[in-house]
């Protein structure tokens, strides 16, 4: 196949470009074929034509003619293949031999690291995911897209949209109003909920997950640095179910509930999820379970509960360097792995202090301003009935979300602080704390601030265009 491929090349050097995302000069077994394919590149690279004539001359220069066999070599390749038609299916078959040839290589390196006798599994075990990741993504063989291509591809995707009745592209997070801010989590993007204690930013997270299990059918892993799987899923089947936390803990619970639970039981064993509740995890093990599950059930979707609770790198000197590091590599996980990852954090006790209502800032992510340079979404949980002083001596208290104004009892303003792609502003949601679980205010199906979930696009058609390109 290398030799079809190079002789093909020869016969027509135009094809050139047509191979060249695919394969590299160590793509190539033989010396001898690594050389030509060398010498190749550097004529391309110089826009100068590739050919038998340009070959020899080129390889004369470089000293390297008499070394691969000389001109009968060159010329006996040039023969062999007569055509370029099939050049693309050599190409392919070369890289994929070369890709087999690292994994094997990989697999000596990873035998010959493991007998040291000062090696670390975790280390080892991280070292060779993160290098087969690397892999899988040479793999998939995407190369440079030219404007026409790029154009046309972005118009597909608005047409597909379009014809689609929702206008969710990501992982859903089961909240219309939260994907209307967001189009749902997109590959490759690290989403922040953070809030003080007690807010319910794990109750959050956790209705997101099963959301996007439920909608999208996403497959989603949740990493609990703080509760045991246990805890977790108690709190997720009461809020499925509907049946107080506490009524679930004891199990004192009437027929009617024991059915309900039991339904609930079923559909969220029904649903693709895996737990990981190990305490004090690395930030370099999270990443390297991360991939392991991601290699082997092919992940959607991460959860983190929380940042701070991740133990940091040795070679730090501060918990300001700490969470910088662990931001920026969970950041780097997600777009090596290519799906969305939501870390929850903590809130410092700026917003304590702070006159008003207290309400979050960027500026009280706590610890590091590197989490808001990391995040693509920031999102804080906000419930004003926290803060009842604030409506000390009022009867009814309202608590005003864009236009509309809301009682303060179980009210949860979701507050979209950073959003890279999209709009930010501000959600209103139910918090039922018997539950611990949120929920949209069905009454407020069009008043979201920041964005409306009635816009009015017309007719919802595009203008006729005759002579599109596309």
């Amino acid at each position: 196949m290398e030799r079809a491929l190079l002789g093909a090349l020869l016969s027509d050097g135009s094809a050139f470009a047509r191979v060249a995302h695919l394969v590299e000069q160590n793509s190539f077994y033989r010396p001898h074929h690594r050389t030509l394919f060398h010498c190749m590149s550097q004529l391309d690279s110089r826009r100068e034509p590739i050919d038998l004539i340009t070959i020899t001359e080129e390889l004369r220069r470089a000293g390297k003619l008499e070394e691969i066999g000389g001109i009968p070599f060159v010329s006996e390749l040039a023969s062999e293949m007569p055509t370029s038609a099939n050049v693309e299916h050599y190409a392919s078959v070369v890289h994929e031999k070369a890709l087999l040839r690292n994994v094997i290589a990989l697999s000596a390196d990873a035998a010959t690291a493991a007998t040291d006798p000062t090696a670390r599994a975790d280390e080892v075990f991280e070292k060779v995911q993160r290098e087969l990741v690397e892999l899988i993504g040479r793999r998939r063989g995407r190369s440079a897209m030219s404007s026409w291509d790029a154009v046309k591809s972005t118009i597909d995707h608005i047409e597909y949209m379009k014809s689609r009745d929702s206008h969710v592209h990501g992982v859903s997070s089961g909240f219309d109003r939260l994907d209307d801010f967001t189009t749902g989590f997109n590959r490759g993007e690290l989403i922040i909920i953070a809030a003080r204690p007690s807010m319910g930013k794990t109750a959050l997270a956790m209705n997101i997950a099963t959301g996007a299990a439920h909608r999208s059918g996403a497959r989603v892993a949740i990493f609990s640095l703080e509760m045991d799987v246990r805890q977790l899923v108690l709190r997720m089947l009461a809020g499925e179910a509907h049946i107080g936390l506490q009524r679930l803990r004891t199990g004192r619970m009437s027929k009617d509930e024991y059915g309900r639970l039991s339904m609930a039981a079923g559909r969220m064993a029904d649903l693709t999820m895996f737990f990981d509740d190990q305490p004090g995890l690395e930030i370099g093990t999270l990443r390297a379970r991360a991939r392991q599950l991601w290699l082997e059930n092919k992940i959607d979707l991460i959860v983190i509960d929380y940042l701070q609770l991740i133990t940091p790198p040795k070679m730090v000197d501060s918990q300001q360097q700490w969470i910088a590091f662990v931001s920026a590599s969970l950041k780097n996980l997600a777009k090596e792995l290519q799906i969305p990852i939501i870390v929850l954090s903590q809130l410092s006790r700026a917003t304590e202090s702070r006159g008003g209502e207290r309400k979050p800032l960027l500026s009280d992510l706590r610890d590091s301003g590197a989490i808001e340079q990391d995040a693509d979404i920031v999102m804080f949980v906000y419930r004003p009935e926290y803060y009842k002083d604030l409506f000390k001596g009022k009867k009814d208290p309202q608590y005003e979300i864009g236009t509309r104004s809301y009682p303060i009892e179980g009210l949860a303003e979701i507050i979209i602080a950073k959003n890279r792609n999209g709009p930010t502003g501000s959600i209103p949601l139910s918090f039922i704390k018997e539950y611990t679980m949120f929920a949209p205010i069905e009454s407020d199906e069009s008043s979201v601030s920041g964005v409306s979930h009635d816009t009015d696009y017309g007719d919802n058609t595009l203008p006729a265009v005759d002579d599109n390109p596309f």
